[in-house]
């Protein structure tokens, strides 16, 4: 593979210009931003809500035909190519590019905001409330939100290794042909503008909801407040290692620190088991999955066959969150898929991410959950006193050497966030990139500097100090993709048949 250092200009000045035109009002007009923000996201949930439902139904039912199709045996880059990373490496990469620092934020207490809902007939604060809110975080996080990332990943990897494009742009989805250029025609260019837009939007809106977390858990370590030169503080670390990350590459950068975090990560959970009530665990996981087996055809269309406050507040949100940030992440998986089939894409993102965020949820989530069952923590009465972030840390303070606990998460949220937003830098700089019929790999000074650039929105939302409000910003990003993956489905099976 080549490097390649020539940027298209139209591409690179649009890139600067949707980070100053969603930046700039929230920097000076904070106040006025999170209302405006917070306003047209309860618009949108009312215009689309139910759509969000069925769209995140169809796409999972979408990508099980694709891989189990015929068009499931269509190799990335031809029969004749191998893999480029081992399995291992390979899911790694998958699992950290996918969910940044937001395993951590919701695994610890997502439950603690539904067990008092009183859904499907079910008493609130009862046992089974307590089972089902378990259940709706695996849910939430399971293959629904994964089948979302999917549509985009294997819509760019198709043409990307069939026609040899040279850079990574989400237009390139359209493209049915060699010669059909699509990336650099108006409708391309729109579609490039849009992916940009949701790229900064949702990438900042992450890292702006994710980095308060690292504050959180350093101000309990060190007795200090925690404030906006904490977070900044905690932000300019996270930078500063995704920066190095996408500078190294992806074989020895990217690929390297995801392998640590995941070994990381199975050290952390396992120390929960071995520390804390295993068996509780183990019983309230199981019971669980057996809420979720019962409710999982009502939990699907809860917002759809009825108004539900609670699928607008929560599912229809997460499904919007998954597809804002699919492309970002699909773009990533494209370019480290290659030699693999599209069934192994497909069913590698549907079971490597589920699994991933099932033992983060099913560990994390319910120790938890026992410990207010067995009334050694009220979580649901602290959550609501002093908020997310502080919430976390003061449960994993409950265990034996809580203070290393609360150290590894916030070192593992650290790089989560970096393996990450080191990949959406990696793709920045290569969408910048002119369009060719040659593969070849973003500049070193590219990839270092989108990778300085993409803090600048989660500085400015760290101004309004809202996590809902970085939360909406996400969701945001997400209608014109209600429209634009049906299109890339379309495309893309059109080059299949082509085959």
């Amino acid at each position: 593979m080549t490097k390649n250092s020539s940027t298209d200009k139209i591409t690179t000045l649009s890139v600067l210009g949707a980070i100053a035109l969603i930046a700039t009002p929230i920097a000076l007009y904070p106040k006025e931003s999170a209302d405006f923000i917070r306003s047209t996201y309860l618009l949108t949930v009312d215009i689309f809500g139910a759509t969000y439902m069925i769209f995140g139904a169809c796409m999972l039912l979408f990508v099980l035909y694709i891989a189990f199709s015929k068009f499931g045996n269509h190799r990335l880059g031809g029969n004749e190519i191998g893999p480029d990373y081992s399995l291992f490496s390979w899911a790694c990469m998958l699992f950290c590019s996918g969910i940044g620092g937001g395993i951590l934020y919701w695994s610890i207490v997502e439950w603690a905001y539904y067990a008092g809902e009183g859904l499907f007939g079910i008493e609130p604060f009862s046992d089974r409330a307590y089972h089902l809110a378990s259940a709706y975080g695996v849910f939430h996080w399971g293959f629904t939100g994964w089948a979302l990332y999917t549509i985009p990943a294997i819509a760019v990897a198709v043409p990307f290794y069939k026609h040899n494009i040279g850079s990574l742009r989400l237009s390139s989805a359209l493209r049915t042909s060699k010669n059909n250029i699509v990336e650099k025609t108006t409708f391309g260019r729109i579609v490039d503008f849009i992916f940009v837009l949701v790229l900064i939007g949702a990438s900042g809106g992450s890292i702006g909801l994710y980095v308060p977390i690292i504050g959180a858990g350093f101000s309990e370590l060190l007795n200090i407040n925690h404030d906006l030169n904490l977070d900044l503080s905690m932000l300019a670390v996270c930078t500063g290692l995704f920066a190095f990350s996408v500078y190294r590459g992806i074989y020895s950068g990217i690929r390297v620190i995801s392998n640590i975090n995941i070994i990381i990560s199975l050290l952390f959970l396992l120390g929960v088991l071995a520390l804390g009530p295993a068996g509780e665990i183990f019983t309230l996981t199981s019971q669980a999955m057996s809420e979720l087996g019962k409710n999982f055809f009502a939990m699907n269309t809860l917002g759809i066959v009825e108004d539900s406050e609670f699928a607008e507040a929560w599912t229809i949100f997460y499904w919007a969150w998954w597809i804002a940030l699919g492309p970002q992440v699909g773009l990533f998986v494209a370019r480290v898929s290659k030699g693999r089939t599209l069934k192994e894409v497909v069913l590698g993102m549907l079971v490597f991410g589920s699994l991933g965020c099932f033992l983060f949820f099913s560990i994390l989530g319910n120790y938890a959950i026992n410990l207010e069952l067995t009334g050694q923590m009220n979580v649901t009465q602290i959550l609501s006193d002093i908020g997310h972030q502080a919430t976390s840390t003061k449960i994993l303070m409950t265990l034996p050497y809580g203070e290393m606990f609360v150290l590894a998460y916030s070192i593992i949220v650290i790089i989560f966030v970096a393996t990450s937003y080191d990949s959406v830098s990696y793709i920045l700089a290569s969408h910048v990139q002119e369009v060719t019929n040659e593969e070849t790999e973003p500049a070193r000074k590219n990839r270092l500097m989108w990778a300085f650039v993409l803090s600048i929105l989660p500085a400015a939302l760290f101004l309004i100090n809202s996590n809902r409000i970085a939360m909406d910003v996400i969701l945001l990003m997400s209608p014109p993709l209600l429209i634009l993956f049906p299109i890339f489905i379309f495309c893309m099976l059109k080059t299949l048949r082509q085959d």
